[in-house]
Parts: structure tokens; sequence; C-alpha cells
């Protein structure tokens, strides 16, 4: 079965590095991605970064569409869609205001059964977590049903902030 990887986390979170990052170790590992990117506006901006490393018929953007909302539909056709190779894994990027919840219920409903059930990681910065003001419980969504957390922006951080951070993490997703 092909594993479905989505990374989410709040805008600027570095949900892109993240993506470069597992590309090239899943490259050197001769796994061969696949990549959806989501953006309101971007999408194919960001396409051009992956070309070097992800074959173009392997990239696809959904610009203008929240893919846990209007665009679940194009997202489960694009997932749906994409061919079987040998050592397939896909990665999908969420735009930064995704309700990562209602992304994975969405992706365990309808998706083809050659692929596992979705894992979904999420990136969070540390050094603005719950500093967004009426986006504050958005960004706790996203790490509500993630497997695994990845903390980034660490640099000038106090290691109390840090502290508190994990603590917090801790409080909204003790599994992670």
């Amino acid at each position: 079965m092909e594993a479905i990887i989505t990374i989410v986390g709040f805008l600027g979170s570095g949900k892109t590095t993240l993506l470069n990052y597992l590309i090239d170790r899943f490259t050197e590992k001769n796994w061969n991605p696949f990549v959806i990117l989501n953006d309101y506006e971007n999408a194919n901006m960001d396409v051009q970064q992956f070309l070097e490393k992800v074959d173009n018929k392997h990239v696809k953007a959904l610009t203008g569409s929240c893919i846990c909302c209007s665009g679940i539909h194009e997202l489960r056709n694009y997932v749906n869609g994409i061919p079987v190779r040998k050592n397939g894994i896909t990665l999908i990027e969420a735009n930064g205001t995704s309700d990562a919840c209602a992304l994975m219920e969405f992706l365990g409903v309808g998706v083809n059964n050659r692929f596992s059930p979705p894992i979904q990681i999420s990136v969070v910065d540390v050094k603005n977590w719950q500093k967004r003001g009426a986006h504050n419980d958005l960004e706790a969504n996203q790490i509500q049903v993630s497997s695994l957390i990845v903390l980034t922006h660490l640099e000038n951080v106090t290691a109390t902030r840090k502290a508190l951070v994990v603590q917090n993490l801790k409080e909204h997703n003790p599994f992670a």
C-alpha cells in the first residue's frame, strides 16, 4: 500500500521547508514521491521549486481553494488518479489555514484502497505558537490529529518558551 503523508501548519511555519527535506530523504532511499501542493494563490509557483527533484507529472498544484473544504473533491480526484509507482509515496502540503481535522476525515473516506490511511505531520512555529489572536483555535486544531509534530523557528526562543509550547502541544495532542 502507498502511504499518504499530509503536512499542515499555520502560515509561515515551515511546511514547504519540511516538504523539501522529506522529498530529498525519500528520494535518497529510492522512494518515488508524488507531491500535491495547496495554496490560495501560489501553488503553481511553489511547484517550480520541486521540478528538479520530482518529475513534472508527479507534482500537482491546487490553487484557489482549501483542500479541507471546497477543494476536497478535487484532492480526492488527484489522489485517486495518482499512477501506481514502484516505492510510491504521496506527500500533500495543505495551505496554512487548513482545518487539519476535517482534512484527515475527508482523506479517510473515498480514497482508493491501494493507499494506507493518511499520516499527518504538523509543523509548529514555536516563536509564534498561540500568538495569532483570532486564529489560535485554528492553529491548535492543526495539531490535534497529527501523528508527528515538528518544531520550527527555535532560534532566539528561550528554553522556557519552548517548554511552555511543548507542554501546550501535549495538552492538545498527548499522543503525537
